[in-house]
């Protein structure tokens, strides 16, 4: 059971007394009416910055959160699925209480599972290779699917995900090739760069951003490392990993990335530096958003 995120810097005071003064004025003048006597609601506030000093921490739940995937090649067909969404699932109710606190809502993006002997067409991909089967080597975020979201609800921004293909992962296979140290953190930090897309996605939107202004060359990749880095910190800081999924997430970033630089999505040293920025503080706490916004995207943040 979650008893709520650790905080620091007097957030948690902040927030205890911004809830007495809620109640209290809730008590004494009760919910706001039109003149036809149905309920208002309070009119929505404009979407605050980080800046450079200034900026939500993510939320470190108190207990466990994801169970291992207990993957085994008998059971792929049900188990891989479930932890997927698992592991979906935990990344927006940490992201969503972020954005929150930034006045954003609707952060959310869509899901795609594509099951064996299903397929997808993603708005995102030529005609030649815009259908996607379950053994598609590769995950991605697309800024033009509209999916249902892990509550049902459309969205415009979705996460597509080869349920196949990350099956193979338990099984040594690495999309498509041999690889090492493979297992749930491998498949989870996959899942959470793709979310990391999500999240630069979802702030663009909220500010108005035109692509001139988005992260260019490497940056739009290393920061959606550094972002799941950001999420992997919390999920270490509430004991929900072991140093061995630590090592599997920093294989995978080793395995994965460019060998030369400037080709798309960084070496594979820049990459790991962007996952160990997001995962880590000068190793003194889980490292924030605003770590990854500044290195990887400075114009996000207003003065």
């Amino acid at each position: 059971m979650r008893t709520g995120p650790k905080r620091r810097n007097g957030a948690k005071r902040i927030m205890s007394a911004a809830v007495s003064v809620i109640a209290t004025a809730v008590v004494m003048t009760g919910c706001a009416t039109g003149q036809d006597g149905t309920p208002t609601r309070a009119a929505p506030q404009p979407p605050a910055h980080c800046t450079t000093t200034e900026c939500p921490e993510l939320p470190v739940y108190s207990s466990k959160q994801i169970a291992d995937s207990g993957v085994t090649p008998a059971n792929a067909s049900t188990t891989v699925p479930a932890y997927m969404t698992e592991v979906l699932d935990d990344l927006d109710r940490t992201w969503q209480e972020w954005f929150a606190e930034l006045n954003i809502e609707s952060i959310t993006p869509g899901r795609v599972l594509i099951e064996p002997g299903e397929t997808f067409t993603s708005e995102c991909l030529g005609k030649s290779e815009s259908v996607l089967t379950s053994d598609f080597p590769n995950a991605l975020f697309c800024t033009l699917d509209k999916q249902p979201d892990g509550q049902g609800v459309e969205r415009t921004g979705s996460i597509v995900l080869p349920v196949q293909t990350f099956a193979d992962i338990w099984n040594g296979r690495l999309f498509g090739s041999d690889g090492i140290m493979l297992g749930d953190f491998t498949a989870a930090t996959i899942i959470a760069h793709e979310y990391g897309h999500n999240v630069m996605y979802r702030l663009a939107d909220a500010y108005g951003m035109i692509e001139s202004q988005f992260p260019r060359g490497n940056d739009p990749e290393l920061l959606a490392d550094c972002f799941a880095g950001n999420w992997a910190g919390t999920v270490f800081a509430r004991k929900d990993l072991s140093i061995k999924e630590i090592a599997q997430a920093a294989v995978l970033i080793f395995s994965i990335g460019d060998p030369l630089p400037d080709q798309g999505h960084g070496t594979s040293i820049e990459r790991i530096q962007a996952l160990t920025r997001g995962f880590t503080e000068k190793l003194t706490g889980h490292g924030q958003p605003l770590t990854c916004l500044k290195n990887y995207w400075p114009e996000a943040l207003g003065s």
